[in-house]
């Protein structure tokens, strides 16, 4: 199906991709996500409108699992759970669209993911250290679903 393929691409042009940002910032705060967030507040705003809250979660999980495990030394990303996650885009809703409209929807949907991805490897480049240590402190308790588990 040319819609995973697609998939596929852009998930490894994203791990070729030199870094990434951190998505979910639950309570920790830096100068280079403060100055991306309205970036990343509006492309989530037609993320939503476009695919649902679900999938613009699930994207942004996958960017930023995708981002650390670039950018930081002992998390490597766990490719059967990670293409899984991709895989399941390929869902109910997205099996009922035309063929006409699932040509379009899948590149879409993949460009939202990539701008994630750019958004997330700016905040690492620029604050590594911090970003590596909340990603890393992410595995430590369990809330990093893509990375394979610490030895």
């Amino acid at each position: 199906m040319r819609f995973d393929k697609i998939v596929i691409a852009i998930a490894m042009l994203a791990l070729l991709t030199p870094s990434f940002t951190w998505a979910a910032h639950d309570k920790v705060s830096s100068q280079a996500w403060d100055k991306l967030t309205p970036a990343w507040d509006a492309v989530s705003e037609r993320l939503i409108g476009f695919a649902g809250a679900k999938k613009q979660k699930l994207l942004a999980d996958l960017a930023f699992a995708a981002a650390a495990a670039e950018q930081c030394d002992g998390l490597t990303l766990d490719e059967g759970k990670f293409k899984g996650a991709f895989d399941s885009l390929d869902d109910a809703g997205y099996k009922a669209l035309s063929l006409a409209d699932k040509e379009q929807y899948g590149p879409k949907l993949m460009g939202f993911f990539g701008i994630y991805v750019g958004l997330i490897t700016a905040e690492a480049l620029l604050e590594q250290q911090a970003f590596c240590t909340y990603a890393i402190n992410q595995q430590t308790i369990g809330a990093g679903s893509y990375w394979l588990d610490a030895k």
